[in-house]
């Protein structure tokens, strides 16, 4: 069994990024089922900060345009700092 980086466990750790292996990469047939041990083995690190960087524009433009409140504008600022986090963790890491 081969180990998961912890790249890869903290992606799981986002919602966003979670989101984006279990249903987006899975509907466009990138993944089986988004698994941790799946994109483990399918994607390198350079891969995850990129799909983080684009999930961390996703959510900006959510909370700045969205037009969200209450739940909803908290929920977008969560993955925001997940994202944002995860990201200045990971880019020292990978540079």
């Amino acid at each position: 069994m081969t180990k998961i980086r912890k790249i890869v466990k903290d992606a799981f750790k986002c919602n966003e990024l979670v989101y984006q292996f279990t249903r987006i990469d899975v509907e466009d047939g990138l993944l089986i089922d988004g698994t941790e041990e799946e994109v483990n083995e399918k994607y390198s690190d350079a891969y995850i900060l990129g799909e983080a960087n684009n999930r961390l524009d996703i959510s900006r433009e959510n909370i700045q345009d969205g037009g969200w409140d209450g739940e909803d504008l908290k929920m977008h600022k969560r993955e925001f700092r997940q994202l944002s986090n995860f990201i200045n963790k990971h880019k020292k890491a990978a540079a």
